[in-house]
């Protein structure tokens, strides 16, 4: 996931950047979103979050999970490990991860199965 910097090389729609249980990007209030919108945009000149554009955007939960870490203009955003401490892969959080993959199957949904029998008869 990317931890927060100056904002600049992480697309808010795009890149995941919140994390909650897992590393995700954000939900969207609006129907219509701009796919170049920035994380720099949501930073006010002052280098704190821009709230008034944060609640425009997001659900009160994101916002407050946003607010719970403040940018750094003085730094670049950067790609971190979201499930160790420090944001460091280790083979221990490797592992822990697979482990929690392994017992959370996803669900395959009617119209994904329709979809793979189609592919199998091609």
């Amino acid at each position: 996931m990317k931890s927060i910097g100056d904002g600049a090389s992480t697309r808010v729609w795009l890149d995941n950047w919140v994390c909650v249980d897992r590393p995700r990007r954000p939900v969207n209030k609006e129907t219509r979103i701009n796919l170049r919108l920035m994380v720099a945009d949501l930073i006010s000149p002052r280098g704190s979050w821009d709230v008034e554009r944060l609640n425009e955007l997001f659900p009160r939960a994101d916002v407050n999970r946003i607010m719970s870490f403040p940018p750094n203009r003085s730094m670049a955003d950067e790609w971190i490990w979201a499930y160790s401490k420090d944001g460091k892969y280790t083979v221990k959080s490797g592992s822990w991860l697979c482990a929690q993959l392994v017992c959370v199957p996803k669900p395959v949904s009617a119209a994904t199965q329709r979809t793979n029998m189609l592919k199998e008869r091609l």
